[in-house]
């Protein structure tokens, strides 16, 4: 792997994530909607390699209305009939194709996983909008932190002293000793930052840490799955040094509807 190329192709990402959040809502949209289509796209050729390819005039347009729909007014009902769509319109739309049900059973399967999912980081960058205190902002920072930092100590600790595999079935080179070493750091981001940069509790911070830990690597984990399962290295080629979308979101996927849903159920009730 070319280190230089990976650490170059990071500090670019980065730099496009800090300018989307500093630039505001539209941009911030934009970036989790162009993520969410190609993310699609990307799982939607993995999972053509496994069986029934889905129908990308369904899971493209899904995901992506997914992923942006909470900067539209009433954005609590626009998941409803974006499913309601989905279901009448695809499944009419494919009627007398072969495998019918199967691809439009994974279409929506996976707009829910890449769109539905990836959306919640708009929700949580609007949070309580207009805010003048920008919170959003810093609940953002705050969960990207407790992700990036928990994946860098996972692989650092890993790579120095892991002995043991960590489901050897799905990631053979991840150990139980990174692991813990991520969970721990993310731990350390939640009760530090947490009180720091959005005011709540050294233990409300703490749990959201433990809570980041386990849906970051969770989701690398679910990543991991779906693409040894499709017989591939990597989910694409447009990040160098890191591979698809999906290679270097992975963790991101599934923390950012566990955050929203703790931050709205036990931190902010």
């Amino acid at each position: 792997m070319n280190l230089a190329l990976r650490v170059a192709s990071g500090v670019v990402l980065v730099a496009i994530i800090a300018g989307a959040l500093s630039i505001g809502t539209p941009a911030v949209a934009t970036i989790v909607g162009a993520g969410a289509v190609i993310g699609a796209w990307e799982l939607r050729g993995l999972l053509g390699r496994m069986g029934p390819t889905p129908p990308a005039w369904l899971i493209l347009p899904l995901s992506l209305w997914l992923a942006i729909r909470f900067v539209v007014p009433a954005s609590d009902m626009a998941t409803d009939w974006a499913f309601a769509a989905a279901v009448v319109i695809g499944l009419l739309a494919g009627l007398g194709s072969r495998q019918l049900f199967a691809g439009w059973a994974l279409a929506v399967g996976a707009a829910t996983y890449i769109g539905l999912c990836l959306g919640f980081w708009v929700a949580i960058y609007r949070w309580h909008t207009p805010d003048p205190n920008h919170l959003g902002f810093r609940l953002v920072i705050v969960a990207l932190a407790g992700a990036v930092i928990g994946d860098t100590a996972a692989y650092f600790v890993g790579s120095a002293i892991g002995r043991h595999p960590f489901f050897r079935s799905i990631s053979p080179r991840k150990s139980v000793e990174g692991a813990v070493a991520g969970a721990v750091a993310s731990v350390l981001v939640g009760a530090f930052a947490g009180p720091w940069l959005i005011g709540i509790s050294v233990p409300l911070g703490a749990g959201l840490g433990a809570l980041m830990a386990v849906a970051a690597q969770g989701g690398d984990l679910v990543e991991s799955a779906i693409k040894r399962e499709a017989g591939v290295k990597d989910s694409g080629t447009l990040i160098p040094g890191h591979g698809g979308i999906l290679d270097r979101a992975d963790s991101l996927v599934l923390l950012a509807p566990v955050v929203y849903c703790y931050l709205k159920l036990i931190a902010f009730p």
